[in-house]
């Protein structure tokens, strides 16, 4: 979830936010107000109380609509329990969205740490705060467990907690200087202590990333997998001496000047204007425009492999024969043109509604050390024949360096200790069936060519295919 994502989130569900906070400060009030005139109670309320209760009214529906009601039940209804794993993921993926989930988590509970001692006298106590923030994020994850909605992560409660304490520490500041009527600096001091602390943690992680030879592998897990609850057969013969295989890298891997070559040539080639604003949505550059008609235009940079994809959300249509032909011969001297379509890509028309080239990868990349294409283009055509999508998938890559791998029997081993990426868990009493190894290829988060260790076989039965890959590069 990229920074754009979460504020058009927030906007979406801001007046649900808004109804909500009312109807339930309103319900309060209520109670409130038999509380005084039926029970005779003692205790009152005062405007700035008033006006905190509904703003933490406000903020306790946004919370519940972004952790709750605006997901389906798409989750397993398991816990997380393997403490800083985003971390690890956002580590694994070098991403700036995960980072960016992780902060608004931590500033989503900002608020409450902020409003609660205003409202609540007590809440001034740091530990009531702590307690009251940690108890309201059981509860809300509670609530994701048992609607499918959610997992139970501890990471939530960590980050929850930190964004309220953050919170709690600016307004003892605030009150401080207001009561005291001067500023000092251990109150200050601590609300500083967050922003540094992270800015130091994430400038060591990149300076160390910066220095690696090769990036992050995606493939890995955040967590391991549960292998105690399964079986696992193989009657795999395995080699366990450890090899070598080429290194290779995209040659247009966040190249800024190919992505602004590509602009501006969809821009002549299809009459586009495309904003100069781009935004980041996990591996992709994002680039919207309007088209002579305006209508709405996007085009997707996959800055890791220089692929990229545009579209004008039209629907495609069944093209002729000469059409066909006609359009084919058209884009192949545009993309060539272009230097964008490789000698062996081989041209064919698919379901009769998109043409396609595709370049053939080489048959032993382990020990190739040249320079070599491969990937598939797709376009296709609406109903007047204007283009109304291309998704460019040739990757460039260029031979970087021979280096040690692990065996395949060392990689298996990683296979039986569950250090692979899988979405849905074993379930206790599976078998799995491992019945194939082989070298494949997959991009780093530099956009680097790594081999891996492609695992394939089936879970119980062979309705039910499995897959995994274990990073082969020797640390």
């Amino acid at each position: 979830m990229d920074i754009i994502t979460i504020f058009q989130a927030l906007l979406r569900w801001g007046m649900f936010a808004l109804i909500g906070g009312l109807l339930l400060g309103l319900t309060i009030f209520a109670s409130y107000m038999i509380y005084k005139k039926v029970f005779h109670g003692q205790r009152s309320m005062s405007k700035t109380q008033g006006i905190t209760l509904f703003l933490l009214c406000c903020w306790l529906m946004l919370v519940l609509a972004l952790t709750n009601i605006s997901r389906g039940a798409n989750f397993t209804g398991s816990f997380n329990i393997d403490f800083f794993s985003a971390y690890v993921n956002a580590w694994n993926k070098w991403s700036i969205s995960e980072l960016q989930l992780i902060i608004f988590n931590m500033l989503m509970f900002t608020p409450l740490g902020f409003l609660l001692p205003v409202f609540w006298k007590k809440a001034e106590k740091f530990k009531v705060t702590f307690f009251v923030s940690i108890g309201l994020t059981i509860c809300i994850e509670t609530v994701q467990l048992l609607t499918g909605t959610g997992i139970f992560e501890l990471d939530d409660l960590f980050h929850n907690s930190i964004g309220s304490l953050f919170g709690y520490f600016c307004i003892m500041a605030i009150l401080s200087i207001i009561r005291e009527k001067r500023v000092r600096f251990i109150p200050i001091g601590k609300v500083l202590i967050f922003p540094c602390v992270i800015g130091i943690i994430i400038g060591t992680v990149s300076y160390v990333y910066e220095q690696q030879s090769y990036g992050n592998m995606p493939i890995l897990p955040a967590a391991k997998q549960n292998m105690s609850k399964i079986q696992i057969t193989t009657d795999l013969s395995l080699a366990d001496q450890p090899t070598t295989a080429s290194i290779y890298k995209s040659t247009y891997a966040e190249d800024q000047n190919y992505i602004e070559r590509m602009i501006a040539g969809l821009s002549e080639l299809e009459d586009v204007n495309f904003s100069s604003i781009k935004r980041r949505e996990g591996e992709n550059y994002v680039y919207t425009g309007k088209s002579s008609n305006s209508e709405d235009v996007q085009l997707n940079f996959f800055f890791r492999t220089g692929h990229w994809s545009y579209t004008t959300w039209r629907d495609a249509t069944t093209l002729t024969e000469e059409a066909a032909k006609n359009y084919g011969n058209f884009y192949k001297n545009w993309l060539k043109e272009n230097g964008l379509l490789p000698d062996t890509a081989v041209f064919s028309i698919q379901n009769n509604d998109t043409l396609r080239w595709d370049a053939p990868e080489e048959k032993d990349l382990s020990n190739a050390k040249t320079a070599f294409t491969t990937g598939s283009i797709f376009m296709q055509f609406d109903n007047n024949l204007e283009l109304t999508s291309i998704n460019y998938g040739i990757s460039w890559n260029e031979y970087v360096a021979t280096e040690e791998i692990i065996s395949p029997k060392a990689a298996f081993k990683q296979v039986e200790d569950g250090n692979f990426e899988q979405y849905v868990p074993f379930q206790q009493g599976d078998t799995l069936w491992v019945k194939e190894c082989k070298l494949a290829y997959v991009y780093d988060t530099k956009g680097f060519y790594q081999p891996v260790y492609q695992f394939t076989g089936y879970i119980n039965n062979e309705d039910h295919s499995w897959d995994c890959q274990i990073p082969a590069l020797a640390k």
